[in-house]
């Protein structure tokens, strides 16, 4: 039986200053735009509404290069831009060594912070990024995101949900929030099937807590609404989604749900089954192990993104 969740709009987003640090040293500065970064250098920003991004440029800079974001898990209500394991602590070095600039970010988390609040935040870091494409080396027609659990919710909104969706407000809007390539591990993609396919009450309750009272009536709407199948059409982006045979807390229908719906519609994708992950793609034994996820991941960005090696 589906599980009724509801959602409740947020307010517009602001942007304050940064500090950045590496081979240049540390520096802070007040205005909203970042300074030039070098081959090599990892800067610590702020963007929108107060949240924290760590950038790292390549070792090598030929011209602009594509830019990969990482937005972690947690059930929306927790984590960090270092959360997530070998996700982000060994696919981050290896996207930069092959080109990219790596975006990590926080976005707000609930439940003081209800819905959408994380996906406006995740959408203004996109357009933050394009919007300082030249100080940080990112050619703005190549960037790409990937994320697990409820980070892969949110990227799979980026490569799905059009403006109209609502998500895109605060600074930058002159900027598209569109990712160019989607990685999504273990991430929701039907609120309103999440239910019936046994998904752990954990997840459902992270995601209700997010949530305002609404009409009884609404509440399936609002469920579609913020579901990235909804939006699946055409022209999006390619897909790599992962999922476990034995995760127990996002079911891998979940995964194979948006598969198909990407497949309705004639979207480039590939759904890998890994056989034994658990939801974090972290448990002995799985196969592919994490050095063969690592690189189906960077791969998948060099072949859509044009990665510079």
């Amino acid at each position: 039986m589906r599980r009724l969740l509801i959602a409740a709009s947020v307010g517009a987003l602001a942007m304050i200053g940064l500090a950045t640090c590496g081979q240049a040293g540390s520096t802070s500065v007040s205005s909203g735009s970042p300074p030039a970064l070098a081959a090599g250098q990892t800067a610590m920003v702020t963007y929108c509404d107060h949240q924290q991004a760590r950038i790292t440029e390549p070792a090598e800079l030929h011209g602009r290069s594509p830019a990969v974001v990482y937005v972690h898990g947690g059930s929306w209500v927790s984590g960090n831009l270092n959360t997530g394991g070998f996700l982000i602590k060994r696919l981050g070095p290896a996207l930069a060594a092959k080109g990219f600039v790596v975006v990590s970010i926080d976005y707000r988390l609930g439940p003081s912070a209800q819905w959408p609040s994380q996906i406006e935040d995740v959408k203004c870091a996109v357009r933050y990024l394009r919007a300082n494409a030249r100080a940080l080396n990112i050619d703005p027609g190549e960037i790409g995101a990937w994320g697990q659990s409820a980070g892969g919710h949110l990227v799979a909104l980026l490569g799905t949900a059009p403006p109209s969706a609502g998500w895109d407000v605060g600074p930058y809007t002159s900027q598209s929030s569109r990712v160019q390539a989607v990685v999504d591990m273990a991430g929701i993609s039907d609120l309103l099937t999440m239910g019936s396919q046994g998904a752990s009450g954990l997840v459902q309750d992270s995601f209700i807590s997010l949530l305002a009272t609404t009409p009884a009536g609404e509440l399936a709407g609002v469920l579609t609404k913020d579901s990235p199948v909804t939006y699946v059409r055409p022209d999006d982006p390619p897909f790599l989604i992962l999922a476990s045979t034995n995760d127990r807390i996002v079911y891998p229908q979940q995964s194979q749900e948006l598969s198909w719906d990407l497949a309705a519609n004639g979207d480039s994708h590939q759904l890998v089954m890994v056989n034994g992950g658990g939801h974090e793609f972290d448990e002995a034994g799985e196969s592919p192990d994490e050095f063969q996820i690592t690189s189906l991941v960077v791969d998948f960005f060099v072949q859509h993104l044009q990665a510079r090696t």
